[in-house]
Formats: C-alpha cells, sequence, structure tokens
C-alpha cells in the first residue's frame, strides 16, 4: 500500500511538472506587450558634438511600465541633458517618450543600448521588455581635413600695447584711501549686534526624530499602512527639500527622479534607493498595494538609512549656519 501511494504521488509531481513547462514554453512564443524603439538625430557625429538620442516605449493598455532612468551614460556616450514628454496613445497603445542629449569622446562606430524597460501585467511580475540597439557613428575633424595638422605661417608682428602700470598703480591708491575712509566710518558707526540667535538644527537631525516619532504612533499594528507611507514620503521629500533645496513636496515622484539626477549632488546608489523607496510609497498610496508589516519595517529603515547617509558633513553644517 505504501509503494502505491508513492507510485502516484510521483506520477503527479511528473505531470505538474509537465504541465508547468508547457506552460513556460507557450508563454515565451507569446509577444510582448511592450516594444522598444530607440534611434539617434544624426546618426553620424563629429568628435565633442551634441546629438539626440529618442526612446519610445509602446505597451498595451493592461500593461504597466517601468523605464529605468540612466545615471550618467549611454553605452559610451555621456548624457548632458534628458527630458520626458508627455504620452500620447496610438493605434490602442500607451507611447511612452524620454530624450537625451549626448556627447561621444571617441571615434569610431559606437552601439547604444536602449536604457532598461519593465512592465507588469495584472496578476503578473514584473518581467524585462525586449531592448532596442542602434549605433553612431562618431568621425574625427582631423582625419576628414587634410593637412589639418600641417605647420602654419607665423601672425604678423603686434602693435607694442600701452603700459597702463602706471594709471592702474594711481587707480589702486585713489581706491584704496577711499576702502580705508569707509571701514574707518562704518568701524565708528556700527551699531550694536542683537543677541545670536541658537543655530537651526540640522536637516537629518530634524528627519530622524519625526521617523522614530513616526514609529513610535505604531501605525503598522493598527493596519493604517496608507497614512504611515504617506507620512513617511512626507518625511523624506520634506527632509530632501531642507538638504539639497529641491521642491520635492511639489513634484510627482518621476519628476523629482528626474531633477534629483541633474542635480548631480546624490550618489548612483543613493538615487537607486530613493527611487525604489518612493515607487514603493506610491504604490501603497495611489494603487492600493497592501503590504505587509515586514515591507513597512523594511521601508521605515530604507529612509533612515538614506537620511543618515546624505546627511551633511560637519563643516557643511557649520557653513550653513553661518
Amino acid at each position: 500500500m505504501g509503494i502505491a501511494v508513492v507510485s502516484i504521488n510521483d506520477r503527479l509531481v511528473r505531470c505538474g511538472t509537465a504541465l508547468l513547462l508547457l506552460w513556460s514554453v507557450a508563454r515565451a512564443g507569446e509577444p510582448s506587450p511592450v516594444t522598444v524603439h530607440a534611434r539617434a538625430e544624426p546618426s553620424t557625429v563629429t568628435i565633442g558634438a551634441r546629438f539626440r538620442y529618442m526612446l519610445e516605449v509602446a505597451s498595451a493598455k493592461d500593461a504597466e511600465v517601468f523605464v529605468t532612468q540612466p545615471a550618467d551614460r549611454i553605452g559610451d556616450c555621456d548624457i548632458v541633458d534628458f527630458g520626458i514628454d508627455p504620452s500620447v496613445q496610438r493605434d490602442g497603445e500607451t507611447i511612452l517618450s524620454r530624450w537625451y542629449q549626448l556627447v561621444c569622446w571617441e571615434p569610431g562606430h559606437h552601439l547604444l543600448e536602449s536604457p532598461p524597460v519593465q512592465y507588469r501585467t495584472a496578476g503578473e511580475e514584473k518581467q524585462d521588455a525586449p531592448g532596442d540597439a542602434l549605433g553612431v557613428t562618431v568621425e574625427s575633424l582631423l582625419e576628414k581635413e587634410p593637412g589639418a595638422a600641417d605647420i602654419r605661417d607665423i601672425k604678423a608682428p603686434e602693435p607694442i600695447p600701452v603700459d597702463w602700470r602706471p594709471y592702474w598703480l594711481l587707480g589702486g591708491g585713489l581706491l584704496a584711501a577711499v576702502l580705508i575712509a569707509f571701514v574707518l566710518y562704518r568701524t565708528l558707526n556700527r551699531p550694536k549686534r542683537p543677541a545670536a540667535a541658537a543655530p537651526p538644527r540640522p536637516p537629518h537631525v530634524v528627519a530622524a526624530a519625526e521617523l522614530d516619532r513616526l514609529r513610535a504612533r505604531r501605525l503598522i499594528e493598527q493596519g493604517a499602512f496608507k497614512e504611515y507611507y504617506s507620512e513617511l514620503s512626507d518625511v523624506v521629500r520634506r527632509y530632501l527639500e531642507s538638504r539639497f533645496k529641491l521642491r520635492a513636496p511639489e513634484m510627482t515622484t518621476e519628476e523629482f527622479l528626474i531633477a534629483a539626477a541633474r542635480d548631480g549632488r546624490l550618489a548612483p546608489g543613493h538615487r537607486r534607493l530613493l527611487g525604489e523607496f518612493m515607487t514603493e510609497s506610491d504604490l501603497v498610496k495611489f494603487a492600493r498595494h497592501l503590504p505587509t508589516i515586514a515591507d513597512s519595517e523594511r521601508a521605515w529603515t530604507a529612509a533612515r538609512r538614506f537620511v543618515d547617509e546624505t546627511a551633511a558633513a560637519p563643516q557643511e553644517t557649520l557653513r550653513a549656519a553661518g
């Protein structure tokens, strides 16, 4: 009897494995609901010349698209500027457009791979969309112009310049006398200084205290996940506005991540950490995503880690207080 049960269970496992394999093969043959197309204008440039790299992502209506923002480069070319065009509807698909201003410094043919794109449909996990690659040719002006490196004739002699030093000395003496008189006047007529006010607390100290107060409210144990994530993201946005002078509370998540990348003061690792945290917060606040208690604790830890790692150095804090 025990042998028969083991044999039946073994057959069930084999059947389940075969069905799963057939389902995976069938899914692999299905066309992707998201397509990526890249183009460059122009496709042939000279060294140091800017050119425009455009990315279009077409997706079905039921697909949620995530476009990764490159930090500094696409392929061998540096990103000097970028932007986002409004999404449009075309032939029943949603078209997302990104543009980048690129510069290449090495001659030759460069293959530019498109930034990674992921998508998710209802009830499915995130999947990678097929990318797109294009070639850009970078030419050298020295190679195109014959004799560019030849020795050229000398220039004609220039006229002897006027010796302005006596005039500069005279003007400098008069200016020094005026400055000395001004300093003496201000010193003798200087008003009394009011008592110095206490310097404001650094932004990272304020943010850390707010995070501790949020945890003490125990919203997670009460099941108030939406309120918890809203307060958590507001603390991070206020910290970013005070620390980096970014108008974070008035921007959407995508607009703010673009502004942070352009600002350049956040390291790529911190931008990735911030992007994951803010994207998860938006899913809870606007997409009715229900996180677990472990997810909520991890979000709080990520926010505290971001604040601690981007806090101003002591010298920078003293300069700001002064």
